[in-house]
Protein backbone atom coordinates (compact mmCIF):
# COMPACT_ATOMS: atom_id res chain seq x y z
CA UNK A 1 0.00 0.00 0.00
CA UNK A 2 1.32 3.45 -0.90
CA UNK A 3 1.53 6.18 1.72
CA UNK A 4 1.14 9.85 0.81
CA UNK A 5 1.10 13.01 2.91
CA UNK A 6 -0.67 16.12 1.68
CA UNK A 7 0.92 19.17 3.31
CA UNK A 8 -1.68 21.90 3.49
CA UNK A 9 -0.05 25.25 2.76
CA UNK A 10 -2.81 27.12 0.97
CA UNK A 11 -4.08 29.26 3.85
CA UNK A 12 -3.75 33.01 4.29
CA UNK A 13 -2.67 32.95 7.95
CA UNK A 14 -4.82 35.90 9.00
CA UNK A 15 -4.57 35.14 12.73
CA UNK A 16 -0.80 35.57 12.60
CA UNK A 17 -1.26 39.23 11.56
CA UNK A 18 1.61 38.88 9.10
CA UNK A 19 2.26 40.36 5.66
CA UNK A 20 2.79 36.86 4.27
CA UNK A 21 0.94 33.58 4.92
CA UNK A 22 2.22 32.04 8.15
CA UNK A 23 3.44 28.87 6.46
CA UNK A 24 6.04 30.96 4.62
CA UNK A 25 7.38 32.83 7.65
CA UNK A 26 11.06 31.96 7.81
CA UNK A 27 12.75 30.54 10.89
CA UNK A 28 16.54 30.39 10.54
CA UNK A 29 16.14 31.12 6.85
CA UNK A 30 13.65 28.31 6.23
CA UNK A 31 9.84 28.72 5.95
CA UNK A 32 7.75 26.91 8.55
CA UNK A 33 6.19 24.60 5.97
CA UNK A 34 9.66 23.55 4.83
CA UNK A 35 10.56 22.67 8.43
CA UNK A 36 7.50 20.41 8.43
CA UNK A 37 8.48 18.99 5.04
CA UNK A 38 12.02 18.26 6.22
CA UNK A 39 10.71 16.10 9.05
CA UNK A 40 8.50 14.16 6.66
CA UNK A 41 11.03 13.60 3.88
CA UNK A 42 13.18 11.39 6.09
CA UNK A 43 10.34 8.91 6.62
CA UNK A 44 10.81 5.87 4.42
CA UNK A 45 8.28 5.05 1.67
CA UNK A 46 6.30 8.27 2.17
CA UNK A 47 5.33 10.45 -0.79
CA UNK A 48 4.84 14.16 -0.11
CA UNK A 49 2.52 16.57 -1.92
CA UNK A 50 2.26 20.28 -1.04
CA UNK A 51 -0.84 22.41 -1.67
CA UNK A 52 0.00 26.10 -2.16
CA UNK A 53 -2.17 29.25 -2.13
CA UNK A 54 -4.38 29.84 -5.14
CA UNK A 55 -3.47 33.53 -5.04
CA UNK A 56 0.05 34.14 -6.36
CA UNK A 57 0.46 30.40 -6.92
CA UNK A 58 3.36 30.81 -9.37
CA UNK A 59 5.20 33.04 -6.91
CA UNK A 60 4.86 30.58 -4.03
CA UNK A 61 5.68 27.61 -6.26
CA UNK A 62 8.95 29.23 -7.31
CA UNK A 63 9.72 30.22 -3.72
CA UNK A 64 9.08 26.86 -2.04
CA UNK A 65 10.99 25.02 -4.78
CA UNK A 66 14.17 26.40 -3.22
CA UNK A 67 13.55 24.32 -0.08
CA UNK A 68 12.21 20.99 -1.31
CA UNK A 69 13.30 18.08 -3.46
CA UNK A 70 12.57 18.27 -7.17
CA UNK A 71 10.22 15.27 -7.27
CA UNK A 72 7.86 16.78 -4.68
CA UNK A 73 4.43 17.41 -6.23
CA UNK A 74 3.08 20.96 -5.92
CA UNK A 75 -0.64 21.68 -6.31
CA UNK A 76 -2.66 24.88 -6.60
CA UNK A 77 -5.09 25.32 -3.71
CA UNK A 78 -8.59 26.76 -3.80
CA UNK A 79 -10.65 29.51 -2.22
CA UNK A 80 -11.39 27.32 0.83
CA UNK A 81 -9.53 24.61 2.71
CA UNK A 82 -12.13 22.10 1.53
CA UNK A 83 -11.36 22.84 -2.11
CA UNK A 84 -7.62 22.80 -1.45
CA UNK A 85 -7.79 19.34 0.10
CA UNK A 86 -9.83 18.05 -2.85
CA UNK A 87 -7.29 19.47 -5.29
CA UNK A 88 -4.57 17.64 -3.41
CA UNK A 89 -6.47 14.35 -3.43
CA UNK A 90 -7.12 14.64 -7.17
CA UNK A 91 -3.37 14.88 -7.75
CA UNK A 92 -2.71 11.44 -6.23
CA UNK A 93 -2.67 8.69 -8.84
CA UNK A 94 -2.14 5.79 -6.44
CA UNK A 95 -4.43 3.77 -4.25
CA UNK A 96 -3.40 3.34 -0.67
CA UNK A 97 -3.57 5.77 2.23
CA UNK A 98 -3.24 9.52 2.53
CA UNK A 99 -2.49 11.71 5.52
CA UNK A 100 -3.74 15.29 5.45
CA UNK A 101 -1.45 17.44 7.54
CA UNK A 102 -1.29 21.12 8.46
CA UNK A 103 1.84 22.63 6.95
CA UNK A 104 2.37 24.59 10.16
CA UNK A 105 2.58 21.55 12.47
CA UNK A 106 6.33 20.81 12.42
CA UNK A 107 6.76 19.21 15.87
CA UNK A 108 5.44 15.67 15.27
CA UNK A 109 7.65 12.61 15.61
CA UNK A 110 8.41 10.00 12.97
CA UNK A 111 6.86 7.44 15.32
CA UNK A 112 3.52 9.29 15.29
CA UNK A 113 3.35 9.33 11.48
CA UNK A 114 4.12 5.64 11.25
CA UNK A 115 1.64 4.80 14.00
CA UNK A 116 -1.16 6.69 12.26
CA UNK A 117 -0.59 4.99 8.91
CA UNK A 118 -0.36 1.59 10.57
CA UNK A 119 -3.63 2.21 12.41
CA UNK A 120 -5.37 3.44 9.26
CA UNK A 121 -4.27 0.37 7.33
CA UNK A 122 -5.84 -1.80 10.04
CA UNK A 123 -9.04 0.18 10.66
CA UNK A 124 -9.64 2.39 7.62
CA UNK A 125 -8.69 5.74 9.17
CA UNK A 126 -6.65 7.23 11.99
CA UNK A 127 -7.38 10.56 13.68
CA UNK A 128 -4.82 11.82 16.24
CA UNK A 129 -6.07 13.45 19.42
CA UNK A 130 -4.87 14.76 22.76
CA UNK A 131 -6.82 15.05 25.98
CA UNK A 132 -7.93 18.47 27.13
CA UNK A 133 -5.85 19.68 30.08
CA UNK A 134 -7.77 22.90 30.72
CA UNK A 135 -11.18 23.32 32.29
CA UNK A 136 -13.93 23.78 29.72
CA UNK A 137 -17.15 25.78 29.72
CA UNK A 138 -19.99 25.87 27.21
CA UNK A 139 -20.82 29.47 26.31
CA UNK A 140 -24.07 30.91 24.95
CA UNK A 141 -22.77 33.53 22.51
CA UNK A 142 -26.03 35.48 22.65
CA UNK A 143 -26.26 35.87 26.43
CA UNK A 144 -22.61 35.25 27.38
CA UNK A 145 -23.84 32.81 30.01
CA UNK A 146 -21.77 29.66 30.49
CA UNK A 147 -21.97 26.24 32.08
CA UNK A 148 -19.20 23.89 33.13
CA UNK A 149 -18.67 20.71 31.10
CA UNK A 150 -16.77 17.54 31.93
CA UNK A 151 -13.50 17.81 30.02
CA UNK A 152 -13.05 14.03 30.13
CA UNK A 153 -15.82 13.84 27.50
CA UNK A 154 -13.86 16.00 25.04
CA UNK A 155 -10.61 15.63 23.12
CA UNK A 156 -8.60 17.94 20.86
CA UNK A 157 -8.07 16.78 17.30
CA UNK A 158 -4.75 17.07 15.48
CA UNK A 159 -3.28 16.21 12.09
CA UNK A 160 -2.23 14.30 10.09
CA UNK A 161 -5.57 12.59 9.67
CA UNK A 162 -5.07 9.41 7.64
CA UNK A 163 -7.64 7.80 5.33
CA UNK A 164 -8.02 5.21 2.61
CA UNK A 165 -7.72 7.21 -0.60
CA UNK A 166 -10.44 5.56 -2.68
CA UNK A 167 -13.04 5.87 0.10
CA UNK A 168 -12.20 9.53 0.63
CA UNK A 169 -12.51 10.24 -3.09
CA UNK A 170 -15.96 8.59 -3.22
CA UNK A 171 -17.15 10.71 -0.30
CA UNK A 172 -15.77 13.89 -1.87
CA UNK A 173 -17.67 13.14 -5.08
CA UNK A 174 -20.86 12.46 -3.14
CA UNK A 175 -20.83 15.63 -1.01
CA UNK A 176 -19.39 18.08 -3.53
CA UNK A 177 -20.00 21.67 -2.44
CA UNK A 178 -20.56 20.90 1.25
CA UNK A 179 -18.26 22.61 3.75
CA UNK A 180 -16.85 20.72 6.74
CA UNK A 181 -14.40 21.48 9.55
CA UNK A 182 -12.03 18.61 8.80
CA UNK A 183 -11.94 15.32 6.92
CA UNK A 184 -12.86 13.22 9.96
CA UNK A 185 -16.07 15.25 10.26
CA UNK A 186 -16.74 14.63 6.58
CA UNK A 187 -16.42 10.84 6.65
CA UNK A 188 -18.44 10.74 9.86
CA UNK A 189 -21.43 12.18 7.97
CA UNK A 190 -21.32 9.04 5.82
CA UNK A 191 -21.63 6.77 8.84
CA UNK A 192 -17.97 5.77 8.95
CA UNK A 193 -16.62 5.18 12.44
CA UNK A 194 -13.77 7.49 13.47
CA UNK A 195 -10.69 5.69 14.77
CA UNK A 196 -9.11 7.98 17.37
CA UNK A 197 -5.40 7.46 18.01
CA UNK A 198 -3.45 9.18 20.77
CA UNK A 199 -1.38 12.02 19.31
CA UNK A 200 1.43 14.08 20.80
CA UNK A 201 1.25 17.15 23.05
CA UNK A 202 4.10 18.82 21.15
CA UNK A 203 2.28 18.43 17.82
CA UNK A 204 0.88 21.96 17.97
CA UNK A 205 -0.33 24.08 15.08
CA UNK A 206 1.50 27.39 14.68
CA UNK A 207 -1.41 29.80 14.43
CA UNK A 208 -0.51 32.88 16.48
CA UNK A 209 2.60 34.88 17.34
CA UNK A 210 2.65 33.10 20.68
CA UNK A 211 2.96 29.77 18.86
CA UNK A 212 5.73 31.27 16.76
CA UNK A 213 7.67 32.17 19.90
CA UNK A 214 7.31 28.54 21.01
CA UNK A 215 8.86 27.48 17.72
CA UNK A 216 11.81 29.83 18.23
CA UNK A 217 12.49 28.27 21.63
CA UNK A 218 12.44 24.76 20.22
Amino acid sequence: MTRTIILMGAGTGERMDSDIPKQFIEINGIPIIAHTYNRLKNIQNLKILIVLPEKNYSKWKKYISNFIEEETILVRGGKTRNISVRNGIKSINDDGYVGIHDGVRPFFSKALIEKLFNEAEKRGNAIPYTNSINSLRKVDKKTNESTSVDRSNYVQIQTPQVFQINKLVKIFNKVDGINYSDESSLIETEGIKINLVLGEEQNIKITTKRDLRFFLKN
